[in-house]
């Protein structure tokens, strides 16, 4: 179950990558472009639809979850000095630039690349737990920040300049190194 939750964390990340495929398919803005883009090959835009509409509700779900938990919990940690990592994941973000530059939605060869290159990703990203990258954590107002050289990860909606550098608590998620403020 727990590997099944990555991976749709790590789907949800290519939710605006999904989006820049179907918009880069289109010949121009309208209801006729759209049907047209669609019957290219309405199987795999269905599944797209359907990844990032789960995946979605499971990151809103997993965010809400970090909230409450650390909302519930009393014990705080002490993270010292915090270091912004919300570069590292635009960075990240850049990678996902292949699909959308390569990507023929009408050529199941091209689409099974692109799977290819996207399971090589999701292992990495599911293996090394860095589900903080994920760049609609930055879209939907969150930071992330790193603390103990880099080996502690804090998300949260605060800005560097909200919280004293020297003075951050925050909440450890579970026995993970993610920590909520």
């Amino acid at each position: 179950m727990e590997k099944l939750f990555k991976w749709t964390i790590f789907l949800s990340s290519y939710v605006p990558v999904f989006i820049m495929v179907f918009l880069n398919s289109l010949d121009s803005f309208s209801m006729k472009a759209i049907r047209k883009t669609w019957k290219l090959n309405p199987t795999f835009w269905s599944l797209l639809l359907g990844t990032s509409i789960i995946s979605l509700i499971i990151l809103y779900l997993w965010l809400c979850h970090l909230k409450k938990e650390s909302e519930s919990k009393s014990h705080k940690f002490e993270t010292g000095i915090l270091d912004s990592n919300d570069v590292e994941v635009l960075n990240f973000f850049v990678t996902f630039i292949v699909p959308i530059v390569s990507l023929k939605p009408s050529s199941w060869p091209s689409i099974a690349m692109n799977v290819l290159l996207l399971a090589v990703e999701g292992i990495f990203f599911t293996k090394n737990n860095t589900l903080y990258f994920n760049v609609l954590l930055i879209i939907f107002g969150f930071h992330v920040f790193s603390f103990d050289n880099q080996k502690n990860i804090v998300i949260t909606r605060k800005q560097r300049g909200d919280f004293e550098l020297e003075d951050t608590k925050a909440t450890q998620m579970g026995t993970t190194n993610i920590f909520y403020m």
